[in-house]
């Protein structure tokens, strides 16, 4: 495998690529708002579908998704990076919760409120209540909902505590709870840390770092859903942590073995190349199981 880092001038080329991208996104969004359901979920599958291809970074999953049909499902995952929102959007886009900080970052953050970003003050308890009220509601009028339960991002090597008040919202909807495991890696299967999005990293430094990172991929482990009717938000928050860090185990343990048999034992389907030009060779994104 080619581990050689892309060029200044390719590198160069795929930031105005993502500029142009970031502009149709804003192009976009101003009637983003006012269309039905359908039309949102197919927008921003594409549009997201086409931001990681500028960013040479590939989707690979392993596993079935868990759920058949569409919308009143709460998905949770673990939090590497600003990316995570994109990845799990090429696969079932959904409106995802995230802290309101997130809506005073230049231009990201007035895309996110006009995509319907669900914004919460953690540290409020009465704003937390509300937002539940909201997702609750919105889950039984079949919208997807996405969560970040650790609150924070990781390096993605461990999984944090899975914070459990968010998850009530899907027992009172009596929604499904899909985890859904997400490690970066590089082409031979390895933990990348090109996306990690830790620390004192800012934005535009972890974007300028995956725009000089060779292609890697984002791998999806989906895991069994689990009911929620009549259960407690704190054994459901242990049983989505659970079965997401088993399946980050079982992913990193099988790059551990010999090729062949990582190969036999566990097949990956890929759903996007890296190529710079991918847009304009791939065919639509690929729609989850029904």
């Amino acid at each position: 495998m080619d581990k050689r880092l892309p060029s200044l001038p390719v590198s160069l080329f795929r930031g105005g690529r993502l500029a142009l991208h970031l502009f149709y996104a804003a192009l976009l969004a101003i009637f983003y708002p006012h269309l039905n359901q359908t039309t949102r979920r197919r927008i921003m599958k594409t549009w997201s579908r086409q931001l990681l291809d500028i960013l040479g970074i590939g989707i690979r999953t392993e596993g079935q998704w868990p759920v058949r049909g569409e919308g009143g499902y709460l998905v949770v995952a673990n939090h590497v990076s600003w990316l995570d929102i994109f990845v799990l959007n090429t696969i079932y886009p959904s409106r995802f919760i995230a802290k309101v900080e997130v809506r005073d970052w230049p231009l990201i953050g007035w895309l996110c409120k006009r995509s319907n970003t669900i914004f919460i003050e953690r540290s409020m308890r009465q704003d937390a209540a509300s937002i539940n009220q909201r997702v609750s509601l919105l889950l039984e009028q079949g919208v997807c909902i996405g969560l970040f339960p650790e609150g924070t991002t990781t390096d993605g090597k461990q999984v944090g505590h899975f914070h459990s008040a968010l998850i009530q919202p899907a027992i009172d909807a009596g929604a499904m709870l899909c985890p859904i495991a997400l490690r970066y890696q590089d082409k031979s299967g390895k933990q990348s840390d090109a996306a990690a999005f830790t620390g004192e990293t800012t934005l535009s430094l972890s974007i300028w770092r995956i725009l000089r990172s060779p292609c890697f991929d984002a791998l999806l482990v989906f895991t069994p859903a689990l009911f929620t009717a009549g259960e407690n938000r704190r054994v459901l928050a242990r049983a989505a942590q659970e079965a997401i860090s088993q399946g980050l185990q079982n992913a990193a343990s099988m790059q551990q073995k010999p090729e062949w048999e990582a190969a036999s034992a566990s097949p990956q389907t890929l759903l996007s190349a890296q190529s710079t030009y991918a847009p304009f060779l791939l065919p639509l994104p690929v729609q989850p199981p029904k």
